[in-house]
Formats: C-alpha cells, structure tokens, sequence
C-alpha cells in the first residue's frame, strides 16, 4: 500500500528567492540516505565548493534501518539520528552546506507517493546549475535508489527547458558493483530490477579529475562510522569497490548527451583540481 507525503518546507538561511543572474554556481544532490553523497558524487561535491560553487544536499531517508557498526544504540530513532549527523559532518568536510532531510522511511521510499510538485519545488527553490542523483541502476540496484531516481528525473524532465541546468547521473564502472547487487538481490524482485547486465557502463558524457580531493573524498565516507565495519571507509562496500572511486566520477547527462556548456562547467572543476595537485 503506498502512502502520500507532500514535501514540507525546507528551511535553509542560504537558499531564498531565486535569482537567475547570481554569480554563484549552485549544486544540488538529491540522496536516498546518508552516505550516498560521498562514494557517489563527494569528489565533485568537494571540487565545487573549493572553487566557491553553493553546494546542497536533500537526503530523502535518515537511513534509519542501516546496520550499526560502532556499538551504539541499534533502534530505528537512534540509527535515524546518528545518520542525520553523520551527513552533517560529511557535507561539512567536503564544503557542502547543512543538508536538509525529508524523512521518508528507509527501505519503503518507493511506497510513498509525492505530491505532484514536490520534487520540482525543491528544484525550483534551489535553482542549481548542477543536480546530480543516482542513475537507473541505482548504483547497484536498492530500491529507495530507484525511487528516487525517477522521482528526480520525471520532475526534472517536466521542467521548461528555458530553466535551464543540467541533470547528471554518477556513472560507475561496468560490474564494480555486482558484489553489493548481490547483496540486494533480494529486495530487487524476479526477475531482478535492474538486472546484473545493467550494473554500471562503460559509456559517459563527463569525467571529473578528482585526484586533489581523494582524501576528502575518503574522509567524507569515513563520516559515515555507524556504517562502517571497524570504522574503515573501504568497508562501505565489498573489497575493491571504494578504492576505485577516488580518482575519477564519471557522469551521463540526462538528455542523452553531452552538452557543451556543462562539459565547460565541470572542466572548471578539473582545471581547479589540477592546481590543488600542485600547489
């Protein structure tokens, strides 16, 4: 049984009347839970705010049914709030303002129904040049990561072109993911949704240098400790999948194709990053 939950106002002190001629470049990050920012998007995230871009994050789920790792208390409240700061402390280190949280329950996301205008009034309040979001795959197919993917993109699709801005999927590695898909093969239905075949790619329309910020990166899963067993940031996922992650993000446009004034925006990032690498 779905459930209808209209997105309450968010208060946040930067965000006010939009203003289409601002000097500052806004990103915004649409996450299922906490910890999606960091492997996902973080290096970006960390990028942007280094060359003075406003950076946000919305996290839909507190994630309050994660497995705790750090022996503290394991009911839903606590794990709820332990997380919300935990995404606190990660968007702090990766220069990201406070993220703002909707509250949706972890692991139901796709039962809920959103008003019509929900999504597209956060995109609209927050008016960024960049909105990054999970792909079709979901990374590795969870389902409130789905959900959330077409909630973003059928609002972001709705849009008047005129809005203008950008929508990016992160675009991970053929199979790096398999491992975790496996582990939530279970929640994915029968057959599976996505299948194994459609875990990651090998085509993509951006790549961000990320190398100057890789410990940021590193630092910023690290935040999540409540998720990590023994505390190590390379425990998020199975062996191998982080340490892939941190010298390069890969994004696809959601149009289907590169664009040249995004691609313009995001060697920006790069160019930044090469100076940080040697300064």
């Amino acid at each position: 049984m779905k459930s209808t939950i209209h997105v309450p106002a968010l208060s946040h002190p930067q965000v006010g009347v939009v203003a289409y001629h601002r000097p500052v470049t806004r990103l915004l990050a649409f996450i299922p839970h906490p910890d999606d920012e960091s492997y996902s998007f973080g290096g970006t995230i960390a990028l942007a705010a280094r060359r003075g871009w406003e950076c946000h994050v919305i996290c839909v789920s507190s994630g309050e049914k994660g497995k705790r790792h750090d022996g503290g208390p394991a009911g839903r409240e606590a794990v709820g709030a332990t997380r919300e700061a935990e995404l606190r402390r990660s968007c702090s280190i990766l220069g990201a303002k406070p993220p703002a949280f909707l509250h949706m329950p972890d692991g139901a996301v796709r039962t809920v129904e959103l008003g019509p205008s929900a999504i597209a009034g956060l995109l609209d309040r927050f008016a960024a040049e960049i909105v990054v979001t999970l792909g079709s795959d979901g990374a590795y197919g969870h389902p409130d990561h789905l959900a959330v993917h077409r909630w973003v993109s059928a609002a972001w699709s709705a849009r008047p072109a005129s809005r203008g801005g950008a929508l990016l999927y992160p675009v991970f590695p053929r199979g790096l993911f398999l491992p975790q898909w496996e582990k939530c093969r279970h929640m994915l239905g029968e057959p599976p949704d996505p299948p194994a075949e459609a875990v990651g790619s090998d085509s993509f329309h951006y790549e961000v240098d990320i190398r100057a910020v890789r410990e940021t990166k590193l630092a910023s899963i690290a935040a999540h400790r409540s998720q990590l067993p023994g505390g190590d940031p390379e425990a998020i996922f199975p062996p191998g999948i982080v340490s892939s992650l941190l010298d390069k993000e890969r994004f696809h446009d959601a149009t289907g194709q590169r664009s040249p004034g995004t691609a313009d925006l995001l060697a920006s990032l790069s160019a930044g990053a090469e100076h940080l690498r040697h300064t």
